[in-house]
């Protein structure tokens, strides 16, 4: 198959603006879904557009932590904006709460990587099999952690046509905390050795914790590290060192909860650039420059090399000023999300847009492969 690398950006198509697309909403409907899939109850909302363009149905996986069917972070709706500007160019979709969010049943903090994929598979014979709303071709759209998901789910799915990944990891999320780990001491003054024996300590209890032991010792570790990290970024500010301590062990327990949920240990090993190397679809992947938290650095690379590997058709996009939730962005860090614009950085939802329908016209495109 023919690899597709750094394309131009397909905006040939007529396609509406942002603004346009908030303000003309009798042009799609949305219909309220409660699924069954895999034991629990999935409630999401189907966004129709009143002439379809394209006969595949676009369905959203949020990234990490319990998300609503919007996947709303610091107030910005990302989902739904997306879903509603493709229902504009006649592009339908689904998003859906995660377990325990919202109209969905279940517990999230206990559900696994492979209780969300049976949950996504769900969706899909959900309408497979449907006679109102009866889809038989899928795009599945994953932000972050979502693409992990996505990206599993696809391998060996005649049903999923294409995928779209944004701010996707391509190595192990443990890779990926280890990094935030150890970049959240970028501008301090902290001794390199100190830095990486915090980011060891990390390291070695989520270890302890997946392989169930010396999870005491790890423990410990921890908490010895903690206090040492603590003690020197405190050292001016006359905290007691008891105080300290208190904090360090505060923090030790934190970590343990967090890094014994099954929502993130079942993350935590998996290897996605091994999925997007058994990929066979069209895939278009979007960056940005300034992700902090999924960076380019880290995982463009590793993806290509993983759908070279697949000889999957694929696009890579990158958009320079753009945060983690595809923002345009000053710093990209974490602090400053709540103050940016609750929109997209500029060509983001036409790129999408306008990739699908690409893909469409081609698929129905009588030449195609001779």
């Amino acid at each position: 198959m023919i690899k597709i690398c750094l394309m131009a950006l397909f905006l040939f198509f007529p396609l509406v603006t942002e603004a346009s697309a908030r303000s003309d909403i009798s042009k799609f409907r949305d219909v309220e879904l409660l699924i069954a899939a895999n034991n629990v109850q999935i409630g999401g909302t189907l966004t129709l557009p009143n002439e379809n363009k394209v006969d595949s149905l676009v369905i959203f996986s949020s990234g990490s932590g319990p998300q609503d069917r919007d996947e709303t972070l610091d107030g910005f709706k990302v989902f739904k904006v997306i879903a509603e500007y493709l229902a504009l160019q006649g592009i339908a979709s689904f998003r859906y709460d995660d377990r325990g969010v919202g109209e969905s049943s279940g517990i999230f903090q206990t559900a696994t990587r492979q209780d969300h994929a049976k949950d996504l598979k769900g969706i899909i014979n959900f309408f497979n099999t449907s006679e109102i709303y009866p889809f038989k071709d899928f795009i599945l759209f994953g932000h972050s952690q979502g693409a992990i998901l996505s990206a599993n789910v696809a391998v060996n799915s005649s049903d999923i046509k294409s995928v779209v990944l944004m701010g996707a990891p391509s190595v192990p999320l443990i890779d990926i905390v280890l990094y935030q780990v150890r970049h959240e001491y970028d501008s301090s003054s902290i001794s390199r050795h100190l830095i990486e024996a915090e980011v060891s300590a990390h390291n070695r209890l989520m270890s302890a914790i997946k392989n169930n032991q010396n999870i005491a010792q790890a423990l410990k570790e921890f908490e010895r590290t903690t206090v040492a990290v603590m003690s020197h970024q405190l050292a001016n500010e006359g905290v007691e060192d008891q105080k300290i301590r208190e904090m360090a062990k505060n923090k030790t327990r934190e970590f343990e909860i967090v890094y014994a949920l099954p929502s993130l240990t079942s993350y935590l090993y998996h290897d996605t650039a091994m999925d997007y190397s058994r990929l066979n679809i069209p895939v278009l992947s979007l960056f940005a420059g300034k992700d902090l938290q999924v960076t380019i650095a880290q995982n463009k690379d590793r993806m290509e090399n993983a759908l070279l590997v697949s000889g999957a058709p694929y696009q890579f996009v990158t958009f320079d000023d753009a945060n983690h939730y595809f923002q345009k962005a000053k710093s990209g860090k974490r602090d400053e999300y709540g103050t940016l614009d609750k929109r997209f950085v500029s060509g983001f939802l036409e790129t999408i847009t306008a990739w699908i329908l690409e893909l469409t016209y081609s698929d129905n495109d009588p030449e195609k492969g001779e």
